[in-house]
């Protein structure tokens, strides 16, 4: 069957089913359509009813129209001749009238008129009258067509005729897609209430269709709904930009963070760039090069929100010329953002009109678009009394949804106009005062300091504090005053963390010693240093790097004068004195201590329930025993990075202990045996640890253990007695590379950890059969034993309804595997054992499978893999099995995007499924020719001696590699019109590489340990305007020329392990190339014409021992860093007399002994470069 797939990245369903009648469309305008709407990240199902056999729809076709949301059926003279076409468009007709609307059919009318698809004239009216005469349909099903006609021609579509050409009808069906299945969209609250005029002038400043740069700046008070505004832009425009386009949401508050920025430009290269752009980006001014690089070269709409000043604009994008027609949005309160480059136009946000703004109330106060008629002039006053602020709307509307009387609201309202108008924290202050005291604390504790902080942690105080917790959290996330993320932190929008450090604040504006919370460093450290007695202050965060302050030493008397403290956050800072009787309430202590001369005792945390210690030197068990030794109600001790915690501590003090946590400690050499009374214990956890060897067998006491992880420590093997905990649902083993141990099993008594969820175990000494009682985990949802050895997975393990993910990667005993359960979706198995091919034919649940069972040189793997045709819902699928026959029904897998076969029997050539993205293979079959939509395909191990790459077999391939070929000599790459990396790696026999002048796409040629390499050729094409220059475009044997004419836009070149090449010349300008590096070249002699890469940035010339001349290094006026290294025949680099690169570009020089003046080597920039030139 010829039937095309275009995945999009998340792997979803079919979004779009086309339906043509091939001989009249299916070259032309379908294909083109076809190709469009995929580039623009579009799943499409195409079908061909030419090459379909049988009469009826089932399988692949069935499933594509049921998943399909839109509907395209392209009507031209011959379709109603088709009955393939007929049935299909009866169920397309039958799946949007079942689909309330859900479901869409957009009609193209190609050379056929509306009238002519609703039988009123003679076009498909004859056609149909003749296949109801014909007897071989029943009246019935012609009378199904009939009416599928009649219908869909009746739906408003596209009439070819009236356009100007395909092109612009094209893509305008591919935007009226891209609308209606809202492809990129970011999420916006259901109560949402549009402001059309301004989402309109917002986007005419931007201007799509301009092909400048813009950058728009939206400006206003927060809550005024900037940010929403932001989105609904985004949402609208980002069809335009493909995958080029990413929303920033937050800079303010992210930026603050400690790498805050570079977080930032991390999320913003992997979500524009193709390739891993993020990787290597440790410091902002790095990333901030690694944004130019990207920016420069892509079209992009780019969002950055809540801006505060022009560091972050700069950092974010650059002071780079961006690419024409990018889009930057900005979103900020501070109305003097501007930047030197570009000008910034200005947005002024405006409030909601009146009408807009009583909706939204209404929608969050009575969840419906208008208020009651009781209700409506009261709920205008209000909304009039809040602003039009859409934060406040939202608060207050949420406020009064559970306020019953018309006085209760007349209340609010009047508390509402006693607040300054114009003052948001007043109208959102209402929600506050109507909260319980102990809400209130909860929500003045998050605002201040638990933003990101794990929710479990914060209840375990507020319960201590007997502030109800459940209750309150629950009270602050109706209120939309708070939300929880999913990873269980807290989050609150930016006015109400300011609303509630506002609240604090007014407590006593001029002293904050007389606050209840202290979070700001010169404050807390103020009010330390002051002698009055703090009884108000009830959570304190102090933060003394050395760095800053350091002199500061911290007395026990200062610390005792805030005698009611019950969170305290210290970080820095030397702590000396006698804290007995002092810090008796707290409850909260998180301690970064990193070295000093601390001589601090007698401090007994009575009251305390988490305690966070990290980074600390000076804590030993002795000290960390004094501090728990009296905390009997501790809930929470979290060690990270504690270097002499040994392990002698008695835990027999803290018997409520919950929550064990031992991180980075690489001194631990044990756990005391005391673990075994903390019988409330539920979370234990292990990791990085390296010296700790043994666990105690008293863990097998934690009757109430739920969460068991031990990671990256040297412990040898499970205590036994972890086997009795039913309470565990998660056990997590990862032990780290080359850790000594000593042989175990699982324990034959697995079955009666009836709550097991989760089972992680990497270790090589794990041995022997899994235990059949593992059927019993009625639970267990991920099964993990991958790098162990295993020998054997029991029937049992079929009975298993939950189990989810089984991954036995690199477990090497493992011969055979019995029937799994239907509930599987991720399946991984590696094994040099497996003597038999599974059959999966039961695991229709299937999206990931890898089975990968190559034994020794000659040795088969038995049985077929034909059940794979059942796997329908697959995407990623590797195969790595000795000479088992590749099965036909690969090409039956329609959602199947990622391919790895390597090993298998392929002389059949079987039929690839068109949906592939991403393909490995380690032969060159036929079939590639097929694989229109592939943008990724890797050669491995292959046998063969010549492989050629035609782009009109492979239009979308965007990145080949050819991967340890031993027998390859050339590579042949025509027509590669979307080509932009090609990298070859150890391929001994390869002697040349052959481009076409269409290959002009291509930005990265990396070409590693191809010792036999000797030419480049770059070759014209027939018809090609530029083939004219065969005297540039031809390489001579050893002398590689660059043509830039061909490679325009070629940034980065790599020659890693070349023996052949003497001389490298670049010919023709470019602007494009940023990279350029040789290493191991020994026959290297010249590398000649530099000057023509102007923007090159990074040159590496390394261990090329030949090398006499470096031409037109002087004129290179971009570049950053220039590395030389074990050239040892160079006698000269630089001419300091006129060359123009930059003073700040970095040099680095090794062992070029040679090299006049810097025999011995040269670290730093240029312009001490310049200045050991002249003393030499």
């Amino acid at each position: 069957m010829e039937n095309s797939y275009k995945g999009t990245s998340s792997g979803s369903k079919y979004q779009v089913f086309l339906s043509f009648r091939g001989p009249d469309t299916r070259e032309g305008f379908t294909d083109v359509l076809f190709h469009y709407l995929s580039d623009a990240g579009i799943c499409v199902f195409r079908d061909d009813e030419l090459l379909r056999v049988g009469e009826r729809i089932n399988g692949s076709l069935q499933q594509a129209i049921d998943n399909s949301r839109i509907y395209i059926p392209i009507f031209s003279r011959n379709y109603a001749s088709s009955q393939w076409c007929l049935r299909e468009l009866t169920h397309i007709l039958a799946n949007t009238s079942r689909s309330k609307d859900n479901k869409k059919i957009l009609p193209i009318f190609f050379d056929v008129e509306p009238d002519d698809v609703k039988l009123k004239t003679a076009l498909y009216g004859d056609v149909i009258l003749s296949l109801q005469c014909e007897k071989e349909w029943s009246n019935e099903e012609v009378d199904a067509w009939r009416k599928a006609l009649k219908e869909v021609g009746a739906i408003k579509g596209w009439e070819v005729k009236k356009y100007n050409g395909q092109g612009k009808l094209i893509k305008l069906v591919v935007e009226e897609v891209v609308k209606k299945l809202k492809t990129k969209h970011k999420p916006v609250t259901e109560e949402l209430v549009r402001d059309d005029d301004q989402v309109v002038a917002v986007s005419e400043l931007l201007d799509i269709n301009s092909d400048e740069v813009r950058l728009i700046k939206i400006y206003g008070m927060g809550g005024i709904g900037k940010t929403t505004m932001a989105k609904i832009v985004f949402n609208e425009l980002s069809s335009h930009f493909g995958k080029c386009c990413c929303f920033l949401e937050n800079v303010r508050e992210k930026s603050s963070r400690t790498n805050g920025l570079v977080e930032l430009q991390k999320k913003l290269l992997s979500e524009i760039s193709h390739y891993a752009g993020s990787r290597g980006i440790d410091e902002s001014d790095y990333g901030k090069k690694r944004v130019e690089e990207i920016l420069c070269n892509k079209k992009v709409l780019i969002v950055l929100d809540d801006v505060d000043n022009m560091e972050q604009v700069e950092k974010l994008i650059g002071e780079r010329n961006l690419y024409p027609g990018s889009r930057i949005l900005i979103t900020t309160r501070n109305k003097d953002i501007n930047t030197p480059k570009y000008q910034i136009l200005d947005y002024e946000m405006e409030v909601m009109n009146t009408d807009r703004a009583l909706e939204l109330f209404s929608r969050h106060a009575f969840g419906s678009v208008s208020p009651p008629n009781d209700y409506n002039d009261l709920s205008r006053k209000i909304v009039l009394a809040t602003g039009r602020l859409p934060l406040t709307l939202e608060v207050t509307g949420s406020f009064l949804c559970r306020k019953k009387t018309i006085e209760q609201w007349k209340e609010t309202l009047d508390r509402l106009r006693k607040g300054h108008f114009e003052n948001v924290y007043e109208k959102l202050k209402i929600s506050y005062d109507a909260l319980s005291f102990e809400q209130k604390q909860i929500f003045l504790d998050i605002a201040c300091f638990f933003i990101g902080e794990d929710k479990t942690y914060a209840i375990y105080v507020w319960e201590d504090c007997n502030f109800f917790p459940h209750t309150g959290v629950e009270k602050l996330i109706s209120l939309s005053l708070v939300k929880i993320l999913e990873n269980n932190v807290f989050w609150m929008h930016d006015q109400l963390r300011d609303l509630g450090r506002t609240i604090v604040r007014m407590e006593n504006p001029m002293n904050p010693g007389e606050r209840s919370r202290i979070w700001t460093n010169k404050e807390a450290l103020d009010a330390i240093q002051t002698k009055e007695i703090k009884k108000n202050v009830q959570a304190l965060y102090l933060d003394i790097h050395a760095r800053d302050s350091p002199n500061v030493v911290v007395q026990s008397e200062e610390i005792g004068r805030f005698e009611d403290l019950r969170f305290l956050k210290l970080s820095g800072g030397i702590f000396v004195g006698n804290f007995e009787n002092h810090l008796t309430k707290l409850r909260w202590l998180s301690w970064n201590l990193p070295p000093g001369k601390h001589e601090w005792a007698n401090l007994h945390l009575k009251n305390m329930v988490v305690l966070k210690l990290s980074s600390n030197v000076y804590l030993d068990d002795s000290r960390l025993q004094d501090l728990i030794q009296m905390a009997r109600k501790l809930k929470v001790l979290f060690l990270l990075n504690c270097a002499k915690i040994n392990g002698t501590l008695d835990f027999s003090g803290c018997l409520d202990l919950e929550r064990l946590i031992f991180s980075g400690c690489f001194n631990l050499r044990k756990i005391d045996g005391s673990i075994g009374k903390l019988k409330c214990l539920i979370d234990l956890s292990i990791v990085h640890c390296e010296s700790i060897e043994y666990l105690p067998k008293e863990i097998g006491d934690l009757v109430n253990l739920r969460h068991f992880t031990i990671k990256y420590c040297a412990v040898r093997n499970l205590p036994h007695s972890i086997w009795k905990l039913r309470s565990l649902c998660e056990v997590y083993f990862i032990k780290p590379k080359k850790a000594s141990g000593a042989p175990w099993e699982l324990h034959r008594d697995i079955g009666i950890l009836q709550n097991l969820e989760v089972l992680e175990v990497d270790d090589p000494y794990l041995k022997g059969q899994i235990p059949s009682g593992i059927g019993r985990l009625s639970t267990l949802r991920i099964l993990n034993l991958s790098g162990t050895n295993v020998s054997e997975v029991p029937k049992t393990i079929s009975m298993l309804p939950c189990l989810q993910r089984l991954k036995l990667k690199h477990c090497d005993k493992i011969q055979e595997l019995p029937m799994l359960p239907i509930s599987l979706t991720h399946l991984e198995v590696s094994s040099t054992s497996l003597w038999v091919v599974p059959n999966l034919s039961n695991s229709t649940n299937l999206i990931e499978l890898t089975l990968d069972g190559v034994r020794g040189e000659g040795e088969l793997c038995t049985g077929e893999l034909r059940w794979i045709g059942k796997l329908s819902k697959l995407k990623r699928l590797s195969l790595r099995l000795n000479n088992v026959h590749a099965p036909a029904e690969l090409a039956s897998l329609p959602q199947l995007n990622e391919l790895y076969m390597s090993r298998l029997d392929l002389q059949t050539c079987p039929q690839l499924p068109l949906s592939l993205e991403k393909l490995y293979l380690d032969t060159f079959i036929s079939t590639l020719s097929n694989l229109r939509n592939l943008s990724f395909f890797c050669l491995r191990e292959s046998p063969m001696q010549e492989i050629q790459i035609d782009g009109f077999q492979l239009p979308y391939l965007r990145e080949l590699q050819v991967v340890e070929c031993e027998a390859l000599e050339s590579i042949g790459l025509s027509s590669m019109r979307k080509l932009r990396v090609v990298k070859v790696n150890r391929c001994g026999k390869l002697i040349e590489i052959q481009f076409s002048w269409a290959s002009e796409s291509l930005e990265y040629l990396v070409i590693y340990y191809c010792r036999s390499l000797k030419r480049l050729v770059c070759t014209g094409e027939a018809g090609h305007a530029n083939n004219g220059s065969a005297d540039e475009m031809i390489s001579c044997e050893g002398r590689l020329i660059l043509p830039m004419k061909a490679l325009k836009k070629l940034r980065g070149f790599e020659l890693l392990g070349s023996n052949e090449i003497f001389e490298i010349h670049i010919v023709g300008s470019s602007a494009s190339r940023e990279v350029f590096y040789t290493f191991g070249c020994p026959s290297l002699r010249s590398l000649r014409g530099l000057q023509n890469l102007k923007n090159l940035r990074f040159l590496s010339l390394l261990d090329c021992r030949g090398l006499q001349v470096v031409e037109g290094l002087d004129q290179l006026e971009c570049l950053s860093l220039l590395r030389v290294s074990d050239c040892e025949s160079l006698e000269r680099l630089i001419d300091l007399s006129t060359t123009k690169l930059p003073d700040d570009c970095d040099i680095h020089i090794g062992h070029c002994k040679k090299l006049c003046g810097f025999e011995e080597g040269f670290m730093g920039p240029l312009q001490s470069y310049k200045q050991c030139g002249s003393n030499a």
